[in-house]
């Protein structure tokens, strides 16, 4: 991106390890989103919960690490699978997704990065229906298999649980999240908005093994290089549902806000800076009012696509 956005520490990934974690950090964000601001308490769940009471749009609440509310982990299960043995990757979740009526009677789930699940209406959740379903990002480019979803709700708060793989080029990685947790869009949804994105915010420390604000950019025929993101991002309210982001290099983006959760819409922006056009195909964020967690994908001024999975702001 724009260079006075960001550092200029870039550097050639020194091992397979390194693109791998990056491509599961960038998959997980498909699956999972975050949503209302700060901790719930948890609440008793609902009993027989009929089909209706599921559909609807519902947001991940916010992720902390410390409890591991919405926070995955991402590990090498054994030597056999393929994969790298080392330390695990915990990674927090953003994003939507919309549940619907499908014709069979059972409920589809489409998230906000375009994928699409099944799922079957039992007695008391919602169950990944078949298991072991496939989808390949777009977004991203990563593939996944998710092999269990399991869904409850309390009025409009949710509880699940997944368990997938990643396929990655050098092996499959076991993706868990124990502790879902989500919050159904609906009543004062704008005004939760207004109160936890306007502002300006500013970028945290980077951090190379935790993959927190490390922009990962790939040119054609040269290896991936990953930047340090840096500098300030200004969010305004602008007409009903949307707010306007200001970026350090004076480009302008408009998303949509409900509730803790604001995505890029229209889905594909571009701003001309000094150096060429920035396209930014994808941005979800998540903010509780002091803290923001997001993923940005896009393509810079030299033509270079881009992807900043774990991105982490404060209230400045």
């Amino acid at each position: 991106m724009h260079d006075t956005r960001f550092t200029h520490r870039r550097r050639h990934l020194s091992s397979r390890l390194a693109p791998m974690i990056i491509a599961l950090s960038l998959t997980l964000a498909a699956w999972v989103a975050i949503g209302v601001a700060g901790p719930q308490q948890a609440q008793a769940q609902t009993k027989n919960p009929r089909l209706h009471d599921y559909l609807g749009s519902w947001n991940y609440d916010q992720p902390d690490r410390e409890s591991m509310r919405n926070i995955a982990v991402i590990s090498c299960p054994d030597a056999g699978a393929g994969c790298t043995p080392g330390p695990a990757l915990e990674v927090p979740q953003i994003g939507d997704i919309v549940f619907s009526k499908a014709a069979d009677g059972g409920i589809v789930g489409h998230t906000d990065q375009g994928c699409t699940w099944t799922f079957a209406v039992r007695s008391a959740s919602l169950e990944l229906d078949s298991p072991s379903q496939y989808c390949f990002n777009h977004v991203i480019g990563s593939a996944y298999t998710i092999t269990k979803w399991s869904v409850t709700i309390s009025g409009n708060r949710e509880q699940e649980t997944i368990e997938a793989v990643s396929h990655q080029p050098i092996g499959d990685y076991a993706f868990v999240l124990e502790k879902g947790s989500r919050t159904k869009v609906a009543g004062h949804a704008w005004a939760q908005a207004r109160k936890v994105f306007p502002g300006t915010w500013q970028y945290d420390a980077s951090n190379q093994q935790s993959r927190v604000n490390i922009l990962t950019t790939r040119y054609t025929g040269s290896d991936p290089k990953t930047t340090a993101v840096q500098g300030l991002v200004t969010f305004t309210s602008s007409r009903k549902n949307t707010m306007t982001a200001r970026t350090a290099d004076g480009c302008d983006w408009t998303f949509r806000a409900r509730g803790n959760t604001a995505e890029l819409e229209p889905a594909r922006q571009t701003c001309e800076t000094s150096l060429g056009t920035v396209t930014v195909t994808f941005w979800s964020i998540a903010s509780d009012g002091t803290h923001q967690a997001s993923v940005m994908a896009g393509v810079d001024e030299r033509g270079g696509t881009f992807l900043l999975s774990v991105g982490s702001l404060t209230k400045h």
